[in-house]
């Protein structure tokens, strides 16, 4: 399992396709912020998007993709001068088989979604997200699993296949990641997370704690492991990660935690020694200070959110 696995499945990556509709001229519609990353392909035609407080629109045409991982507000027309209904309209409209617009002629086919995380778990990889993502055609088709993935969702949605919702769904999460590999190609990410991702020494770091995190971790074994000087490895994880090793461990052991704390009858001290303490006095400790609540506490309120 790599580093990325084990973020991914910690926030747990779902995804929610709402169509893929053919808008006739003249159309638009305006996305307000929420909790999602938003995303956009155009299929057939082109338009314009503009996120909220950017100066300029950007144009689009048929196979670029777009995400926006923090869910700024935004808006999407074939003319910038068109009138825009509220997104939210939009989608149950179509959901309900209506006609949202009255045009003769389409102009654009659109496949419009979200991606949704765990916002629970703080990871320094939510945040190093940036705020706009943007792959044009001719890059998406350098990244051939990209374009694999774009073209089979785009032709499962609306097939009526068994088991299209589900396979579109896992399509739709196949394509966050490979959008999410081509902008760290594309843009040559060299700081922050995301660039701690692409360092082989440091994701290999991250990918150890992920796989052992009850492992007796010090900032030596850590640094032997992946084949790096101690100070040298405190001083590179730390100025890609911002923050050093050891609260990094930390972090994931209470993240971890906090998931296994879902299952009613696993026992705390089980639930302790799982993310690598003996004490089960001195886990509530290291709990309290991330959460501000006691294990017992928190668990009570995950369970009555799944009842």
């Amino acid at each position: 399992m790599d580093a990325l696995t084990g973020i991914l499945r910690r926030i747990k990556l779902r995804s929610n396709v709402y169509f893929r509709a053919d808008f006739p001229s003249p159309w638009g519609m305006d996305i307000d912020s929420g909790p999602f990353a938003q995303f956009h392909m155009v299929v057939r035609g082109h338009c314009w998007l503009q996120m909220k407080g950017s100066k300029e629109p950007l144009g689009l045409s048929s196979g670029d993709v777009v995400v926006l991982p923090h869910g700024n507000a935004h808006w999407l027309a074939d003319n910038l001068d068109h009138k825009r209904l509220p997104g939210k309209q939009i989608v149950q409209a179509i959901s309900n088989n209506e006609t949202v617009f009255k045009g003769n002629h389409v102009s654009t086919t659109l496949v419009c979604g979200h991606f949704e995380f765990d916002r629970d778990v703080d990871h320094p990889f939510l945040h190093a997200l940036p705020e706009f993502i943007y792959l044009a055609d001719s890059d998406r088709r350098e990244l051939s699993w990209l374009e694999t993935a774009t073209n089979v969702m785009i032709q499962e949605i609306g097939s009526g296949n068994p088991g299209t919702d589900v396979v579109v769904e896992r399509l739709a999460e196949v394509l966050f990641i490979q959008i999410l590999r081509g902008y760290m190609q594309q843009a040559q990410v060299t700081s922050g997370f995301l660039a701690a991702l692409r360092d082989g020494q440091i994701s290999n770091a991250l990918n150890l704690i992920h796989k052992e995190p009850e492992r007796a971790w010090t900032l030596e074994n850590i640094a032997r492991s992946v084949g790096m000087s101690r100070s040298a490895f405190a001083a590179r994880f730390k100025e890609l990660v911002n923050m050093t090793p050891m609260v990094y461990i930390t972090n994931w052991r209470m993240q971890k935690a906090r998931e296994l704390l879902e299952n009613a009858h696993l026992p705390l001290i089980d639930v302790a020694e799982q993310v690598g303490y003996t004490s089960e006095a001195a886990f509530n400790r290291a709990f309290k200070r991330r959460f501000k609540q006691n294990p017992g506490a928190l668990r009570r309120i995950l369970l009555a959110r799944e009842s």
